[in-house]
């Protein structure tokens, strides 16, 4: 019979770091889930060389409290406080970025590095530590039965696809296309058919009926005029391309994704083998509210951002869609928590705003340990009205 029981190491108010879950199945298959919190690595001088190593100091921290490695980690998200808007500041950060990040994972923890990655700039306030050049946060899974392949991880009867964001970047015989012209359209369509549909076609995946989540990253920096105007266009290019096999999800604006000529970036969660996917049937700003996988006597469910302006609101709608999808709750099998903070250009504005935030956030987890958390200052998340928004990963037996 499966069990599952999750490990809520140094809670504070608003996050605890990092969240362990020890799962066993129907298959009397054992493994851990492990999420740390978002960390930084401001302890050290505000550069990017020392704020990595930081960040990498704490992050091997929190994943040795669980009994794994960096060797273990399948997914890595890292999110940079945009430098300003011009594009050649944007582009030497990511350059400075990307020459040290795998040599000093490797120097600091002695590799391999098996995870994916996707990047990108949030928004010139970066995070709720104001000195924070980056936050970075990182999913780690073992087991005697799962085996991490590049953007595969195998769990022996059902696999967990989770490859890495992917924009219009590619090649065309040696020729590299960084851009595919003003149409939007076009560009989104291309990259969930040429960057996603057809590489799994060929791998037997059935990606418009096999994904769960999915996260839009829409770059607006070269003109913040048409933010709303360019994501409600690539949420229709998803609605009409996905139907009603919509997964779980999110789109908000971004400064740029790295790839600065293109302007969309999704990253999807697919799942095949002998796994169940159920779909909420409701959709909201897009999205399926919520969808459950299903493998082996554990479910895990992926709510789509909660947009609004209380978080224990927004906490207690996420809460509902847990036990809709059939678990006890948010505190009771809430994994992770994502939050996303709209700033706009008064920054003292938005430090007083995420106190709020985090006030009413705290309150909804009063008495009870809050899941693992990541948080970051945006341009907006779900719908324009929107002020902050929530999405969350839970698990239960059953």
């Amino acid at each position: 019979m499966a069990q599952v029981s999750i490990i809520r190491h140094n809670p504070i108010a608003i996050f605890s770091n990092p969240t362990e879950v020890l799962v066993k199945d129907d298959h009397n298959h054992v493994f851990r889930l492990i999420e740390p919190s978002g960390n930084v690595g401001t302890q050290y001088p505000n550069d990017i060389g020392s704020e990595w190593f930081g960040t990498i100091e704490n992050l091997n921290k929190n994943l040795l409290v669980c009994g794994v490695t960096w060797s273990d980690v399948y997914k890595t998200d890292v999110l940079w406080t945009t430098p300003s808007s011009n594009r050649d500041d944007c582009e030497k950060m990511k350059d400075d970025f990307n020459a040290i990040y795998r040599p000093m994972i490797d120097a600091a923890t002695g590799g391999p590095l098996r995870s994916n990655r996707m990047a990108r700039f949030t928004h010139p306030e970066g995070f709720p530590d104001p000195v924070a050049l980056f936050e970075v946060q990182i999913k780690a899974v073992k087991g005697d039965h799962v085996t991490i392949d590049g953007s595969k991880i195998d769990y022996g009867y059902w696999t967990d696809h989770q490859p890495s964001g992917a924009a219009v970047l590619h090649k065309r015989g040696d020729q590299v296309i960084t851009t595919l012209g003003p149409d939007l359209v076009k560009e989104t369509e291309f990259v969930l058919v040429e960057q996603y549909e057809k590489p799994l076609a060929d791998q037997g995946v059935d990606f418009k009926s096999n994904t769960v989540w999915m996260e839009i990253l829409v770059g607006v920096d070269d003109a913040p005029e048409k933010t709303w105007q360019r994501i409600d266009t690539i949420r229709k290019v998803f609605e009409d391309y996905f139907g009603d096999n919509r997964p779980a999800g999110l789109i908000y604006p971004v400064s740029r994704i790295p790839n600065m000529d293109s302007i969309v970036e999704p990253q999807p969660r697919v799942v095949t083998g002998d796994v169940k996917i159920t779909r909420s049937g409701e959709i909201e700003d897009g999205f399926s509210t919520w969808t459950s996988i299903e493998y082996g006597g554990v479910t895990e469910v992926m709510s789509s951002a909660v947009g609004g302006d209380d978080a224990g609101h927004m906490l207690g709608t996420l809460d509902a869609r847990i036990k809709a999808a059939g678990g006890n709750g948010l505190k009771e099998d809430g994994i992770f928590n994502n939050a996303y903070v709209v700033a706009g250009d008064d920054s003292a504005a938005a430090r007083a705003w995420i106190q709020t935030f985090n006030a009413s956030f705290s309150a909804y987890y009063e008495g009870s340990a809050p899941s693992g958390r990541t948080a970051q200052f945006i341009g907006g998340i779900q719908q324009e009205a929107y002020k902050s928004g929530i999405s969350n990963r839970a698990i239960f037996a059953g």
